[in-house]
């Protein structure tokens, strides 16, 4: 590591520094992510009805800000790597909340989707990965996992409180919600003054950033960590995200309002879980910490499937929530200690892609495979996928 705030305290600690300028930085870069796509969301029938477009066009207000993200996610990193994690995290948060701002006060409808494409340019998913990646650099050990814990719940906490946040202001008028992304300007300063970053990177100037960082990076980790990152992101996009509302709605008839209460309830339950995230890595190797959160996946999807009261189906979402819990944080944990400083950004930025082709790939196969099976066998399917991943894990834990 460079020059961090873990260089003062022993590996074994797994203490949270909450007074730490530098951890309310990273929280609060993290807490702003989740104004992407969760504030944005509840307002597509009111931007669809204001500009006069259609539903497709309305819902490119989300896939055109999630495309930038998957193609410049690495590039960020490594420009992150280069010029220091201070200058780019805290530049993309002037830009994400500017041309987010300006959105509000715009009457026509390619001006604000260009305004939204920009904020993709911007961000995407990269505002996570970068402040993710500052929590590589001030961390280590046990602490790290601690800190990476906190900050994978503060993320959790935003995707959860945003989409209410966003339904009750879209309700008042469409532009409302866009007015919020004026909060990221104060913290794109808070994160410039108050982050410093690691030492010089000459050496990966001097030998080639991809080459140097192919020679660092352990390549059979690699792959499977981020391999189980898709696995899993495609089970929240595609099953949670997609998939279980319009089973909700079909099957117990539940509205629009009490789906998106439901859906907050098990992002709480990930976000409580994954607070813990540093005393379970203490006692738990990271393989099972990820077989039993896919275990809960399993077992969470199967339930729901299969509930015929509404306390079966609390019951079984809840254990959905335990599972990302268990998984998120781990996974977050285990890329951000896959590289030294001088890489670690482009490193992380992968995981912007990962998410993002996810998010592409889970809705599309699970409606696809609901349209065959139906919403029920879609979500039988996920369970199977998570069980099978199980087995991949403890597969790796007998290799190891």
């Amino acid at each position: 590591m460079g020059a961090t705030e873990a260089s003062t305290s022993s590996e074994s600690t797994v203490g949270i520094p909450w007074r730490s300028p530098t951890l309310l930085a990273i929280l609060a870069a993290t807490l702003m992510t989740p104004l992407d796509v969760p504030l944005v969301s509840p307002a597509l029938p009111q931007i669809q009805s204001t500009f006069g477009v259609s539903a497709s066009q309305a819902g490119s207000f989300i896939t055109m800000y999630a495309l930038p993200g998957i193609l410049l996610g690495p590039i960020i990193g490594a420009l992150a790597d280069r010029i220091g994690r201070r200058h780019v995290l805290s530049g993309c948060l002037l830009v994400f909340g500017v041309a987010g701002t300006a959105i509000a006060f715009t009457s026509d409808f390619t001006i604000a989707l260009g305004l939204r494409v920009l904020q993709g340019f911007a961000a995407g998913s990269i505002l996570s990965a970068l402040a993710m990646t500052v929590v590589g650099d001030r961390y280590d050990g046990l602490q790290h996992d601690s800190v990476m814990g906190v900050t994978t719940a503060m993320l959790s906490l935003g995707t959860a409180v945003y989409p209410v946040v966003g339904g009750f202001l879209a309700a008042r008028t469409w532009n409302a919600p866009f007015l919020m992304y004026a909060l990221t300007i104060p913290v794109a300063g808070f994160v410039f003054f108050t982050l410093d970053d690691p030492g010089s990177t000459n050496s990966v100037t001097e030998r080639g950033y991809v080459r140097e960082a192919l020679e660092v990076i352990p390549t059979g980790r690699a792959v499977a960590l981020y391999g189980i990152m898709f696995v899993s992101f495609t089970l929240l996009f595609g099953g949670l995200y997609t998939v279980l509302p319009f089973y909700l709605s079909e099957t117990f008839g539940f509205s629009a309002a009490v789906i998106g209460g439901v859906t907050s309830t098990v992002l709480l339950v990930t976000g409580i879980v994954s607070t813990q995230n540093g005393k379970l890595t203490v006692r738990i190797p990271m393989t099972t910490l990820l077989g039993t959160g896919f275990a809960f996946y399993a077992l969470g999807l199967l339930g729901v499937a299969l509930a015929s009261s509404l306390p079966a189906l609390i019951a079984a979402l809840l254990v959905f929530g335990v599972g990302s819990g268990l998984v998120t944080p781990t996974l977050f944990g285990g890329v951000s200690a896959l590289a030294p400083d001088h890489v670690r950004g482009g490193v992380m930025s992968l995981q912007t892609t990962t998410i993002g082709i996810s998010q592409v790939v889970g809705p599309a196969l699970f409606t696809g495979v609901a349209g065959l099976v139906g919403y029920r066998g879609s979500l039988l399917l996920a369970s199977g996928a998570a069980v099978f991943a199980v087995a991949v894990l403890g597969v790796l834990t007998l290799e190891t």
